[in-house]
């Protein structure tokens, strides 16, 4: 594995990261339409609700992206090429 895979690796676990925080900050918005709702405030729950819409996108980079940095070969290879930069430094 070279360190420009690593760095891909490391760029696709960012994003799966911001993704992921998309996903949450979609649930957090439906939770506050279902709030106003029950409180009769249709129009706020109306906006809550279609604002959250957009963010259930990105479900599938965190299924897809978790899926394929996490794969046996990939981890064992990172493994490997941290210990052999770390015997090479000292």
């Amino acid at each position: 594995m070279t360190a420009s895979k690593i760095f891909l690796r490391d760029l696709l676990g960012l994003l799966l990261i911001l993704s992921y925080i998309s996903v949450v900050l979609a649930i957090l918005l439906d939770v506050l339409a279902l709030l106003t709702h029950f409180s009769h405030e249709d129009v706020i729950a109306h906006v809550f609700f279609y604002e959250s819409l957009p963010l259930y996108i990105c479900v599938v980079p965190v299924v897809a992206i978790g899926r394929y940095i996490n794969r046996p070969n990939w981890v064992s290879a990172v493994l490997d090429y941290q210990l052999n930069m770390a015997k090479k430094s000292g």
